[in-house]
């Protein structure tokens, strides 16, 4: 077989290997050194996936095995609340850890706090502009409250942030609120389901008199398509609204059940939401209908609250413990719940499940079934025994990283693709020495020096023997873990789907050692 060579002017270079079916109990240390043995060369870093290692060790756990460790290890009796603090968006990684979650609560509760509108990793739980409208909304309706006792004229205002609350959850979008926001000539501007833009007057009991008003106003208004009229009655925590010109439709609402709601401003609670969906802009999926279910498939009742301060889950009730369901931020929000002095259990998904990191970078092996696959365990001593087995049969002096998920966010999707706790989940003992890769900017260098007038040749020349000193500034690289980038370097190259190229070859990338 033929050798895999660059030639002179290659930089880094790197080229998926292609292994037959990796099954549990299969030996990874010599399928990787026999893929790796007829085109490895010394100084090479050879990476190979974690999922293809966990699964060669046989790493599985069932959603029943996960829940009786969670049991254990929060002491949770029968019937017990365990409240989900800041779990990331993802049928994959998290689905089956939140149905063993509730099955450990034994016939309980689960509440759990979804960060908005975006996840620890950028996947989108709740639309954003609706997230920021709403808790600007709130906010300001909460001040209201606050000082109405001393200015009763202010239920003017309090009516109309009430009107533009309700006027969201069945679909609308808050464009203006003339009296707070100092735009517009009606009471609200929005846009309906639809897409139309329309004008709306608020009363506390005139319906006919707003409605003329409105339509007078959506005249006046460049692009209204519609007009409508809204009373509320704060007395009796109701709202009818009506189309403008078609007084025989108008329809009551209720908002007495949501006011608690209303008047908090850190959260988003699921009864603001029961007509609402929101779906991921990418996958289609929404998140707090899937958790939800599979919660009850945990047969658990299921709470889901929306909210940036993780610590609003004890306003809901007395919890028996809590899981931290973050995967980056999981220390830092422990930190938080037992400084702010809890009570209870405080745990996260690295300390379930079995170790190094529990349940952090697991992934759907069977969803039916409900078995997880787990990281791999022993992972750096997994990379050292594949490193000395492909110097036993090839000569060549290598390194070995086992990767996770790639350190990059996508700018078309925002997402920040890594559930795994690093994109490096183990290295052979060379690569742990490895320095920070740091450097100076060639662009910089040449456009300095051609600016002082030094020739091609001459440029060449002072750059091969690193005389960045004859520049006058100093502009250097973001520095950057080695391992970190040679990993995502791996995980772009090998791809999420079908690729069938577990192993990839890295050559030419330098680095150096402590």
């Amino acid at each position: 077989m033929e050798k895999f060579s660059l030639p002179s002017i290659a930089g880094v270079a790197a080229v998926g290997l292609k292994t037959g079916l990796i099954f549990p109990n299969d030996d990874i240390v010599a399928i990787t050194a026999e893929a790796a043995k007829p085109f490895v060369e010394d100084k090479d870093i050879i990476c190979v996936t974690e999922a293809v290692v966990a699964r060669s060790q046989n790493r599985y756990i069932s959603c029943e095995e996960l829940a009786r460790d969670i049991q254990s290890k929060l002491n949770l009796a029968p019937k017990s609340t365990l409240a989900v603090i800041s779990p990331i968006a993802s049928r994959n990684r998290f689905a089956l850890v939140l149905k063993a979650l509730a099955m450990a609560t034994r016939g309980g509760k689960i509440i759990l706090q979804f960060p908005i509108p975006f996840d620890e990793v950028g996947n989108q739980v709740m639309d954003e502009e609706f997230a920021t409208t709403r808790l600007r909304l709130k906010k300001v309706l909460k001040s209201l409250q606050e000082a109405r006792e001393n200015t009763p004229q202010l239920n003017v205002l309090i009516r109309e942030i009430i009107a533009a609350l309700k006027l969201q959850e069945i679909g609308y979008s808050i464009l203006s609120i003339r009296k707070i926001t100092g735009k517009g000539i009606a009471d609200l501007t929005v846009r309906t389901p639809e897409g139309k833009l329309a004008v709306v007057e608020v009363t506390f009991e005139n319906l006919e008199k707003a409605a003329r008003k409105a339509i007078g106003i959506k005249n006046d208004v460049e692009g209204a398509r519609q007009a409508l009229a809204i009373s509320v009655n704060l007395g009796h925590h109701k709202i009818t609204m009506v189309d403008a010109e078609n007084l025989d439709n108008a329809k009551t609402y209720d908002f007495g059940l949501q006011l608690d709601s209303y008047y908090d401003p850190d959260v988003i609670y699921t009864n603001e939401l029961e007509n609402i969906k929101f779906s991921h802009p990418i996958t289609g999926m929404d998140y707090r209908d899937l958790y939800l279910k599979m919660i009850k498939a945990g047969n658990a009742e299921g709470e889901v609250i929306f909210t940036n301060n993780p610590l609003k889950v004890y306003d809901r009730g007395y919890i028996n413990g809590v899981c931290i369901a973050a995967v980056h931020e999981r220390d830092k929000l422990k930190e938080l719940f037992e400084s702010f002095g809890a009570m209870v259990p405080v745990t996260t998904i690295k300390d379930i499940g079995p170790g190094p990191w529990g349940v952090i970078g697991s992934n759907v092996s069977d969803f039916e079934k409900g078995v997880l696959k787990l990281l791999p365990g022993d992972s750096d001593d997994t990379a050292e025994k594949i490193k000395a087995k492909i110097k036993e049969v090839s000569g060549k002096d290598v390194e070995v990283l086992i990767f996770g998920d790639g350190a990059y966010k996508d700018p078309d999707t925002g997402i920040f693709e890594m559930a795994d706790p690093y994109p490096a989940i183990g290295v052979s003992s060379g690569l742990k020495k490895a320095t920070l890769r740091t450097g100076t900017k060639l662009k910089l260098q040449v456009d300095t020096l051609h600016n002082l007038g030094y020739s091609r040749d001459e440029i060449e020349q002072i750059i091969k023997n690193n005389q960045a000193e004859v520049t006058r500034e100093s502009l250097g690289t973001t520095p950057r873990s080695v391992t970190s980038i040679v990993a995502t370097l791996a995980d772009l190259v090998a791809g999420s789907a079908d690729a069938g190229t577990p192993i990839v070859l890295v050559r030419g990338f330098k680095y150096t050692n402590d």
